[in-house]
């Protein structure tokens, strides 16, 4: 039985197929391959040498699966072994070989390899200031990439870049990771919005019959909705302070005010 097929070819992967795929994806492959290759349709130049390969395979794992697969694991492991006794060897003469390297240079440790440090990664998020105002009131920002949660302050705004120790790029031979390194970029529309430190100055359009003295207004903005009323004898381009509506306190910064101009559409 065994003199019928040789044991060191994998005759799932003559198939195109993983080790030990079931006998209907064999029976699939068999087919699809056989398309391709027979010699009656084929063009390509060994196309009678690849179809008998292709049929011999089929025929082995159809009527031989069973003893063919545990031939090939035994002889598999035997080569493993072989392997493996052959690496301790070489392992062994390296040792020895680095000895005499050590003994030659004056007793002195011979390595290698240096340990390799990692690099940092900078990775710039850009934000809408609308989102940026609701991750200052959660206090944090979450990094898809790493799967962590790290603070989110007003210094954000400033341009700040914010350091997660070694969670940059991994080191070599035993060196450190880099960090990582995070910055963020508010996006404003400018022609409507402008921030002025935590201040933030919004323009809004809005018809000329509501802009009167006394006139209580309701406006939505990036901070959220803007309850007011419109002084007396208001003027254009003047704005209309609207307390504790700019950014959002954190630990180290109170709130600042939302300034509103009104433009008559």
């Amino acid at each position: 039985m065994k003199q019928y097929y040789d044991s060191s070819v994998d005759y799932f992967a003559v198939l195109g197929i993983h080790y030990g795929a079931c006998e209907r994806t064999v029976k699939m492959m068999y087919r699809k391959m056989a398309r391709r290759y027979h010699p009656d349709v084929s063009t390509i130049h060994d196309a009678q040498k690849k179809f008998q390969e292709i049929a011999f395979a089929y025929e082995v794992l159809k009527k031989h699966r069973k003893t063919y697969c545990l031939d090939y694991e035994q002889r598999s492991r035997r080569k493993q072994g072989a392997t493996h006794q052959g690496a301790q060897a070489n392992r062994s003469a390296a040792h020895s070989k680095t000895k005499q390297k050590t003994k030659d240079y004056s007793n002195q440790t011979y390595h290698a390899h240096r340990p390799i440090h990692g690099k940092d990664r900078v990775i710039t998020y850009p934000l809408t200031l609308r989102y940026a105002i609701r991750l200052l009131k959660l206090g944090w920002f979450y990094i898809p990439g790493l799967k962590v949660k790290m603070r989110f302050t007003r210094a954000a705004f400033d341009g700040k870049t914010f350091r997660l120790k070694a969670k940059g790029y991994k080191g070599l031979f035993g060196g450190k990771a880099g960090d990582y390194l995070v910055r963020f970029t508010i996006q404003l529309d400018g022609i409507r919005f402008q921030l002025e430190e935590g201040d933030i100055y919004g323009t809004f359009n809005i018809p000329q019959r509501l802009i009167k003295g006394g006139k209580k207004l309701e406006l939505e903005s990036p901070s959220g909705r803007l309850h007011f009323t419109v002084p007396k004898n208001y003027e254009a381009n003047q704005f209309i302070k609207v307390k504790n509506m700019g950014l959002p306190a954190d630990a180290v910064t109170k709130s600042g005010d939302f300034y509103v101009r009104l433009v008559a559409s």
